[in-house]
């Protein structure tokens, strides 16, 4: 009965959409039918197959083949639930919700559009969808039976078996599946009207909200990847994690071009290209994570048809559209010319940088995956690569968005905005030479890394102090301004955390038995005792350190080494003593001989790193509140 409503809700999920769909043809007819309720009914349905799935983990109904792939009675009731998009059956119904979702909210909240432009937007939404759902129900159906009915499940992979499931992934696809609606509303105006500043206020609120929540998604993932894989990184460079990173790099682009639009009425070409990139990427993310052509610890494990039928859809709507594109341009004229010394300059530049960013991240992911297909040869392009050309692009970057805020439009003075500049620079290698005497060890690298931070949270800052009249004004500040200086400040915040994480980490690896210690920095760590563990579904060990700093206690850190008897996997449990600018991390690892063997960091301004990845998000959703719900 389960899989029976489920997949009957995907059918009729599927004949809705593709109904809306053709309510374009209405459009040309003058009948129009307001997509409100079929919108409405997809969003219902979707969503009543998602929650059976749910129930079905819930209640280990092991009739339907995805629930005996992914789970097991053993397993935790909060890892049942999370467990649906565990997995790529579940992890794409949840895809479809997202995505149907965003088209409910445009429905039911954007009081913004007019009838033609809300039924074109939502009627390209519906094509989307429907051509999803043909995928899950062709070649990746969560309902399918199994017969005879196993006993038990497999259980679900024990790195999954985290509360970082429960977050990460959802607001990541709310992200990145977001910026369909943006794609959405981008075809749609191609029929219906043109690209002016009004345009760019109809998508900013959207391209907002999906970037935030991209933020909060990939800041998430780090922050679950550094207390869970044991390793003490936040970022590797897995294909998997660059699949989302590169979404977010055009969404930053567009975001600021839509401003450019939405003030000059210029770069209206630029800004279309960049709506169909973020889409195309969030797709090519899609693709690398679902067609098994790639090893990660993200990735899905997929059969070839799947990525073959990603493949296919992938390359329909990003040649369509840049085919649309191409045949429209003509058509779309520039107002305005664009200063180099200028706001909208500044922001052309920051773009330039976003998207060479971008294209040398995909090259240096999907490189080794072509060399291998052409020639057999493997490679792997790894940190040093990526972190070279992030920080060569990144670095000027940076520079230019600190005083970008506070140029004017138009046109501004050079030689004026270089004596504006001048107390930013002394604060700013002021507060460079501070942490050079407080921590004076390590590369001189991590100086310019401080140094970028603090000329960019400088430079926000006294931009924020003179545009409130040191702060007389603040009650007149709009929370469109407000949310830009936060999400500015949590970036210098985050380059800070990185600089100080990866540069000054002081990391040591030892073998301990029962009664002996180890110093790291400051601080004293006594192994006080090793005990067996047993959860739900898994056995393992914990160690119990006792930190001190200069003979006082501090607190006692517990390090787990878990093992799921049902998939055979370990699993390692940090634990972390966190002071909000530092951080000791302490992971076990194996026993050796009468021993166990240990990974021990202490790494500086790490906490830093997710404060300011949270004050980006913050800063996105205040702005996102004012543009979606201010007065007209």
């Amino acid at each position: 009965m389960t899989a029976l409503i489920g997949n009957m809700s995907l059918i009729i999920a599927t004949f809705i959409s593709f109904y809306q769909f053709l309510n374009i043809t209405n459009i040309k007819k003058k009948r129009i039918i307001n997509p409100d309720q079929s919108i409405s009914l997809q969003f219902f349905f979707i969503l009543l197959a998602f929650f059976t799935l749910m129930y079905a983990y819930v209640v280990s109904d092991f009739s339907i083949l995805n629930v005996y792939e992914n789970s097991h009675s053993a397993k935790p009731l909060l890892y049942k639930i999370t467990g649906v998009w565990g997995n790529h059956e579940g992890s794409m119904l949840l895809w479809i919700l997202v995505l149907v979702f965003f088209g409910f909210l445009i429905s039911k909240f954007d009081k913004r559009l007019d009838l033609v432009y809300k039924t074109l937007t939502l009627s390209f939404q519906s094509l989307i969808t429907f051509i999803f759902l043909l995928f899950v129900l062709l070649t990746s159906n969560p309902f399918i039976l199994i017969s005879p009915i196993p006993i038990n499940g497999q259980d679900l992979n024990p790195l999954l078996q985290d509360p970082g499931l429960a977050f990460h992934p959802p607001n990541l696809y709310i992200g990145y599946v977001g910026l369909s609606i943006v794609f959405s509303f981008t075809i749609a105006r191609f029929y219906k009207g043109t690209f002016d500043s009004h345009w760019a206020k109809l998508i900013k609120p959207w391209v907002l909200l999906s970037w935030s929540f991209l933020t909060l998604g990939i800041a998430l993932g780090s922050w679950w990847a550094y207390y869970e894989l044991g390793w003490g990184g936040f970022w590797f460079w897995d294909p998997v994690e660059n699949a989302s990173l590169m979404p977010w790099l055009c969404a930053t682009a567009l975001l600021h071009s839509t401003l450019v639009l939405e003030k000059r009425n210029t770069l209206k070409k630029w800004t279309i290209f960049l709506a169909f990139l973020s889409f195309s990427f969030s797709l090519i993310g899609t693709f690398l994570v679902r067609s098994g052509i790639i090893t990660s610890v993200h990735a899905f494990a997929t059969d070839p048809t799947r990525g073959i039928f990603i493949l296919i859809i992938c390359a329909f709507f990003i040649f369509s559209s840049f085919i649309l594109l191409t045949k429209k341009a003509s058509s779309i004229k520039e107002e305005k010319l664009i200063s180099p010394i200028s706001k909208e300059g500044a922001i052309v530049f920051n773009n330039l940088l976003m998207v060479a960013l971008l294209l040398t991240i995909f090259i240096g992911t999907i490189y080794p995956i072509f060399l291998e297909i052409f020639t057999g040869e493997q490679i792997s392009v790894g940190p040093p690569y990526f972190n070279l050309t992030t920080t060569l692009i990144m670095g000027p970057a940076i520079v230019v968005m600190a005083f970008a805020p506070m140029i004017n439009w138009k046109k501004d003075d050079f030689f004026g905005l270089l004596s504006r500049l001048k107390t930013i620079l002394f604060l700013s290698i002021l507060i460079t030479l501070i942490f050079f005497y407080i921590n004076f060890q390590g590369p001189i690298i991590a100086l310019v890394g401080i140094f970028l931070a603090a000329w960019l949270f400088i430079g926000t800052l006294i931009n924020f102090l003179e545009r409130t009249n040191y702060l007389k004004k603040l009650n007149y500040l709009n929370k469109s301004y407000l949310g830009m200086t936060i999400a500015h400040l949590g970036v210098a915040i985050f380059i800070a955390g990185v600089t100080g994480s990866t540069l000054w980490k002081v990391e040591k690896i030892e073998t301990l038995k029962i009664g002996e210690k180890i110093s790291l920095k400051n601080y004293s760590l006594n192994l006080d005792k090793i005990k067996k563990i047993r959860g739900k579904n898994y056995i393992g060990h914990e160690a119990e350190f006792n930190l001190y700093k200069k003979n006082k206690f501090i607190k006692t850190l517990k390090p787990q080494k878990r093992f799921y008897p049902v998939q055979e996997f370990p699993t390692t449990e940090a634990s972390i003593y966190s002071r909000g600018i530092s951080d000791i991390y302490i992971a076990m690892s194996e026993p050796v001989n009468d021993s166990w063997l240990f990974r021990f960091h202490y790494s500086p301004l790490t906490p830093w790193i997710w404060i300011g990845s949270i004050m980006a998000f913050i800063g996105g959703i205040l702005s996102f509140s004012h543009r979606m719900f201010r007065k007209k």
